[in-house]
């Protein structure tokens, strides 16, 4: 049964150059969904913390003195620390349209489609290491898109395969990207040698307004394609229900054409993700458009955007805020709000039920 077509949310936006109480807050209100969610298969399902740790010591060593922060600051249990890894965690089959667009300056635009039920809604502004970072996180010790000082945007797509396997959670890989490479060819180097558990098409701008956008997936070696534009397939992936249900070669078509016509400013093109087909108002279900962002690496800048709203950062302004908003869904929200553990956890594979 559904009855309301809105649901209320809070974005948050902070800034604690390591992670500190902020965070902590964050975690602990968090966490008991988290939790449902990673344990969804049961706790033999899930790696050890001792695999998890030694996983992160040999492929993100420069990540662990912050992760061991974090762990702290959750209370020092097992499960919170082998959640935090994000070594081989649970799948997740997300959304997302992302494009790459360079006239009057270079712009990368994402638009992260995915259920209001499970979703951070944070934004931090951090400096763990060499880097400042301001990006948009996710299961807390990870990102789903950002920007660093050195001008390095990054962003992600799930890439249309059914296939998991051994590797880390795509938040945390972005995270290590944007703390370690500083162009777009440090991070394809970085991307080289780290496994993935699940697909993902990841989108790379820099300063100098070089690119890349890069097939990952779990046991295949990451496919530099060299395309403007991505959403939810790649090279070689087949699964035509799921293709179907989230329109990913329309909006890829409808991306190719508004970026191969050339007549929009970087400004106009990022305001295209604020209508469809590029923005989906399927919440209930799954395939909302929860925020739009848009990256400038030569001028240092991002913009998270709503279709009545929008909040622009940079590294030397960055103020705590919150913006509300009402997520409408024309076909309305189920009368109980599901957990985040009841959310597409009830098979290995989530229902398509939109």
């Amino acid at each position: 049964m559904t009855t309301a077509s809105e649901m209320k949310y809070t974005f948050r936006a902070f800034a604690e150059d390591a992670p500190g109480k902020t965070w902590q807050q964050e975690f602990r209100e968090r966490w008991p969904a988290y939790k449902d969610w990673f344990l969804r298969f049961g706790e033999r399902e899930r790696p050890t913390y001792l695999e998890s740790i030694r996983a992160l010591n040999r492929y993100m060593p420069e990540m662990i003195p912050v992760y061991e922060q974090m762990v702290d600051l959750a209370g020092g249990g097992d499960r919170a620390a082998r959640f935090l890894a994000q070594y081989c965690p649970p799948p997740l089959f997300r959304g997302c349209s992302q494009a790459v667009y360079i006239e009057d300056e270079a712009v990368l635009v994402r638009n992260y489609d995915y259920s209001p039920y499970v979703f951070d809604g944070l934004v931090m502004r951090s400096k763990f290491d060499q880097r400042a970072v301001v990006a948009m996180i996710d299961c807390m010790s990870g990102v789903l898109d950002g920007i660093n000082s050195d001008g390095l945007a990054v962003s992600m797509s799930f890439g249309g395969r059914q296939e998991f396997g051994n590797g880390f959670g795509i938040p945390l890989v972005l995270r290590y990207l944007l703390e370690y490479a500083g162009n777009v060819a440090e991070a394809c180097e970085l991307l080289e040698r780290i496994p993935v558990h699940g697909a993902y098409n990841v989108m790379l701008l820099d300063r100098d307004a070089n690119f890349e956008t890069i097939a990952i997936a779990a046991g295949r070696q990451p496919l530099k394609m060299g395309t403007r534009v991505s959403t939810n397939h790649q090279p070689g992936s087949s699964w035509p229900i799921y293709e179907e249900k989230v329109s990913t070669h329309l909006r890829y078509q409808h991306l190719e054409a508004v970026t191969g016509a050339r007549q929009l400013s970087a400004h106009q093109f990022s305001r295209q993700f604020l209508i469809p087909p590029l923005y989906n108002s399927k919440f209930a279900r799954g395939f909302g458009t929860l925020y739009s962002a848009a990256f400038y690496p030569q001028r240092g800048t991002c913009e998270y955007l709503w279709p009545e709203h929008s909040w622009t950062f940079d590294f030397n302004k960055f103020d705590d805020c919150e913006y509300r908003i009402n997520f409408f869904d024309p076909e309305g929200y189920p009368e109980k709000r599901q957990s985040y553990g009841e959310i597409y956890t009830a098979k290995p594979l989530p229902v398509l039920n939109y």
